[in-house]
């Protein structure tokens, strides 16, 4: 397996078949639990995409300069898994900032550490989530942002692949990708296999995975950056935003890792339940669901489900995320650069 390659190419499922909702986990027979899927290593993203940019394709001085802000509160179990999966991708023209909440776990501690492989640092109170990150981004000036919350994970060799789409692919102004589940250890455990983008789908229903996404600053800019005043439906608010100004895509791959755990702001929901700020989203930008948009909500739960299962059968749950990354994320020496 080629770790320099970013993500994975889903395998192709049969036509036809039902869903329901895919959070729910997937797992597979232990006989496959310490198994790391192969495809896993692939690099392809759909027809049209042109791979990663490789050693020696570009100068460095061609490469635009990528701005990634992670948020962090209390996640000290978790944050150097993060700063490690970003700064780990040695991506040669990288702004990363981190903004603590004033943390007082051992977030400072790590912080310190790391402090020298970030563009921008600091911890004090904050209004929370949101009102970090869009201060994040006024620390940066990179042609293509994201933001990484502190218990997720980018995948091996994704900076680079997101030069590479946004090079070959001019009138893209954000894209993202599947989504891939991890635990408190870092074992993978589920999927969500997406569909092709479609606005339409996507601004009713909040799929898009926050950790995959990047996005070009022209876009950020013309849709008036990170709204402050959300604490949960941040990134939705943000996509909305996206697809009403410019063109989204989903690549066909993994760019990143969701990471579930007790402390998560998702892990008190209950399945089905709709949050009031993501029916704040609704109304703000005008996105009634009518009576008959059942049925295509249902239909998009079923396609997704149906194969997020199909692909997580193919021996493809039940490994450590970190093999993807040959042990690096859990090695806690410093990079030698």
């Amino acid at each position: 397996m080629d770790r320099r390659q970013p993500f994975a190419e889903p395998a192709r499922p049969r036509r036809g078949g039902r869903l329901r909702n895919s959070k729910r986990g997937h797992g597979t027979s232990p006989k496959h639990r310490s198994l790391v899927p192969a495809s896993l290593g692939l690099a392809r993203a759909g027809r049209c995409n042109r791979g990663p940019v490789r050693k020696g394709s570009a100068g460095v001085t061609d490469l635009p300069t990528i701005s990634i802000v992670t948020p962090s509160y209390q996640h000290g179990s978790f944050l150097e898994w993060t700063l490690r999966s970003v700064i780990l991708q040695r991506y040669p023209k990288l702004e990363y900032v981190v903004m603590d909440g004033g943390s007082t776990d051992k977030t400072p501690e790590i912080l310190r550490r790391y402090q020298r492989f970030l563009s921008h640092c600091e911890s004090a109170p904050d209004q929370g989530q949101a009102d970090a990150a869009a201060r994040g981004f006024t620390h940066t000036t990179g042609e293509i942002m994201a933001y990484l919350n502190s218990d997720d994970m980018l995948a091996p060799g994704a900076l680079n692949f997101v030069a590479g789409y946004f090079a070959a692919h001019r009138r893209v102004d954000a894209l993202y990708s599947h989504r891939v589940f991890v635990t408190e250890d870092n074992t993978v455990d589920s999927y969500w296999i997406l569909p092709r983008h479609s606005n339409w789908l996507m601004s009713r229903w909040d799929y898009i995975p926050q950790e995959t996404c990047f996005w070009r600053r022209r876009i950020y800019e013309e849709a008036g950056g990170i709204d402050p005043g959300f604490q949960f439906a941040l990134d939705y608010d943000l996509f909305v935003r996206f697809m009403q100004r410019g063109q989204m895509r989903r690549v066909n791959g993994f760019l990143g890792a969701f990471r579930r755990h007790a402390a998560s702001k998702t892990a008190g929901l209950i399945e089905g339940e709709v949050h009031p700020e993501v029916a704040r989203v609704r109304r703000e930008h005008g996105i009634r669901l009518r009576e008959w948009h059942r049925l295509p909500e249902l239909a998009l739960y079923e396609w997704i489900d149906v194969r997020s299962r199909y692909f997580a059968a193919r021996k493809k749950t039940g490994y450590n995320y970190d093999r993807l990354w040959g042990g690096l994320l859990t090695d806690h020496r410093l990079p030698e650069w």
